[in-house]
């Protein structure tokens, strides 16, 4: 009784603690950061969401061992999540982890090769509507659990908005309005004021500090833009409420956008990233609507951005545009090439050669110059993957063609023209990737990173351009009967060959120069002129002439008339400083047997302020120590001989050795 009554003093007694953050205790999650820093270490930097997938399952695992949250043994039994059982922020890792493994799923079947059919669409947006629901839990757990802003946070972005301006507590709408509308579109501006109203019946209830939380991570608002982004991307997916879809995208972009000018670089840096990768979604959404009258080559422009939360919008982009292939591919039913009319009748060769002959209008169209190189280089990658899978389709129909000669004859004539175009497109490829080497050919070394093409180089990339036309005249004249613009494209590549070589020629013999070799450079100098004056010579005659080219062989004509004449004046003086030299050796020899001067190494001239390793022109072997170092004597311990051991007589120990004890029987035997 005693001690219960001295237990109950000390309650009366005790001072009673009245700081809410103890009873409802508040965490803090930068959801952004968290999800960055997993999707980028497990899977996500390459796109492979089922890695990813795999660390969110083990991920969880872990989180349900050491939370002893486990769903019962041999029979699975489902334990609700509330705010009763959150009592530390491992739980709301656990609900976010749920989440991104429900999305990640659905990632992985969205990149499946052929596309989801209908029964792994159904299952996809299964998934997505499962990421979603852990999302808006997530979202209303960080609203009850997170720090001291999340309760209003959680709910609409535009409230916490008004913390960060230490507003009072009955902030006007129109001082709302003033901050949050000004540099919004037409659209944005809309979406916004509409909520404005309901956000300042729900302001004007509540006591609001006159200053802004201190916390630099805002779980609620990071958990609200999380489950807008996860709602949008359900709609977005699901090809339908395209305008419930902008308003979910709108407002998880106005959250990053606020959240980005506040906290640590980091954090800054991750907030207006994901802002670009939501403006994609955003201008597609409105597409959709019929609010932007977006065109085709903006869109694929859009889809080249980089992201995982582009991932979605990339594959909805390439099944829009595969299905406007197909429709456009009903009308392709022949190929024309050089004056032949190939019937195509597979569907899927048709999708794949118009695939290829619209990325080819971005080459050649009128927009072609203003791409840069590495993307040109990017486009022709896909164009010889459309070509090859063209290829592929036409191979298997022969296969399946059986005994009709007409159908496989047909089928050859259209393989060898695709064959034909993938091997011009290869030599434009090769001339890119020429062009490119001779950019960086004459470039000054003020980057000491930057790689410069030697001339070998550009030899080796003339030789696969000399073989690429070779064997692309070798099948246009593989026919029989031959038609006038097959004759004509055999000489053609003919003339090009001419003009390869005449620029290999240069460039080996500016790879002999280099080196040093006057005699060998002037020889293929002089025949390199000669080259490229008949390859001038036979441009000039042919009807359709290719002035760049014929532009090039001048400029080459010339050049290699400029470098022999160097290289025959270099040469002469070289050959007139060897005997200048011979002599100046031999008015130097004396009989008196001069010592030679003797470089000294580092080490011995530490005084003197002269380079040991030589000159950067001059070949010289450095003198920094001896190496291999010379033998040295060193000390060591004194031999020490026993010189009387001989001297002395040691007694005889045979009375101290064991004896053999012998039977009767062993003596018999002796």
């Amino acid at each position: 009784m005693g001690k219960e009554n001295e237990a109950t003093a000390m309650e009366v007694d005790g001072p009673k603690s009245n700081n809410p953050d103890q009873i409802n205790p508040r965490y803090s999650i930068n959801v952004l950061q968290l999800l960055k820093s997993a999707q980028m270490q497990h899977g996500l930097r390459h796109g492979d969401y089922a890695r990813y997938r795999r660390y969110c399952t083990a991920r969880l695992r872990r989180l349900y061992k050491s939370l002893k949250f486990t769903h019962g043994r041999g029979k699975y039994t489902r334990r609700a999540i509330n705010e009763s059982i959150v009592t530390e922020v491992r739980y709301l890792h656990m609900v976010l982890y749920t989440a991104e493994r429900a999305w990640s799923h659905a990632m992985e079947k969205r990149q499946l090769l052929d596309g989801p059919n209908a029964k792994q669409r159904i299952y996809l947006i299964g998934r997505l509507r499962k990421a979603v629901k852990w999302a808006d839990l997530f979202s209303g757990l960080c609203a009850a659990k997170g720090d001291s802003r999340t309760s209003l946070e959680a709910e609409n972005p535009l409230s916490s908005m008004l913390f960060e301006l230490n507003s009072p507590v009955l902030a006007s709408l129109a001082t709302l309005k003033d901050w949050v509308l000004p540099g919004m579109g037409n659209e944005d501006h809309r979406i916004c004021s509409s909520v404005l109203s309901q956000e300042y019946l729900v302001l004007r209830s509540l006591r609001m500090p006159k200053h802004g939380c201190d916390h630099m991570y805002k779980t609620g608002v990071y958990a609200y833009a999380y489950a807008s982004y996860m709602n949008g991307l359900l709609l977005f997916e699901q090809d339908r409420n395209w305008d419930t879809a902008l308003k979910n995208f709108i407002s998880s972009r106005a959250v990053y956008e606020e959240l980005g000018k506040y906290g640590d670089l980091e954090n800054q840096v991750l907030c207006r990233e994901r802002v670009e990768e939501l403006e994609p979604s955003i201008r597609y959404c409105r597409h959709k609507i019929g609010e932007s009258n977006l065109k085709t080559s903006e869109l694929l422009q859009i889809g080249e951005m980089e992201g995982p939360a582009l991932d979605l919008f990339k594959a909805k982009l390439e099944a829009a545009m595969a299905e406007a292939r197909s429709q456009q591919a009903a009308s392709l039913t022949e190929f024309h090439w050089l004056g032949h009319r190939f019937p195509i009748s597979n569907a899927k060769t048709r999708v794949a050669i118009l695939k290829a002959q619209e990325l080819e209008k971005d080459l050649h169209g009128p927009t072609a110059d203003s791409i840069p190189a590495e993307k040109k280089l990017a486009v022709f990658d896909k164009i010889f993957t459309a070509y090859h899978e063209a290829r592929s389709f036409i191979r298997s129909d022969l296969v399946s063609a059986g005994n009709a000669d007409s159908v496989k004859d047909e089928l050859n004539g259209l393989d060898k023209a695709v064959s034909a175009v993938l091997g011009q497109r290869t030599i434009e490829r090769n001339q890119l990737l020429v062009s490119i080497a001779k950019s960086k050919l004459t470039w000054r070394r003020d980057d000491k990173n930057e790689k410069v093409t030697k001339p070998e180089e550009l030899v080796r990339l003339y030789d696969l351009l000399l073989q690429n036309t070779a064997d692309l005249s070798d099948l246009v004249s593989s026919g029989r009967d031959r038609k006038p613009e097959e004759v004509a494209f055999t000489e053609d590549c003919d003339l090009r060959s001419t003009a390869f070589r005449a620029q290999r020629c240069f460039y080996l013999a500016k790879s002999y120069s280099s080196a040093g070799k006057r005699a060998e450079a002037y020889v293929l100098y002089c025949h390199a002129r000669s080259l490229a004056e008949n390859a001038l010579k036979k441009f000039q005659t042919v009807t359709s002439t290719d002035e760049v080219t014929i532009k090039e062989l001048r400029t080459l004509y010339n050049e290699c008339r400029a470098n022999s004449c160097i290289e025959h004046a270099t040469g002469i003086m070289e050959h007139e400083k060897v005997s200048e030299n011979l002599s100046k050796k031999v008015s130097t020899i004396s009989l008196g047997g001069v010592d030679k001067k003797v470089e000294k190494f580092l080490l011995e001239k530490l005084d003197v302020y002269e380079s040991a390793v030589g000159e950067p022109n001059v070949k010289s072997v450095p003198r920094i120590e001896v190496f291999p170092p010379a033998f040295q004597s060193i000390p060591r311990n004194p031999i020490v001989l026993d010189l009387a051991y001989n001297c002395i007589d040691f007694p005889s120990l045979e009375n101290r050795m064991k004896k053999d004890k012998k039977g009767f029987m062993s003596r018999l035997w002796r």
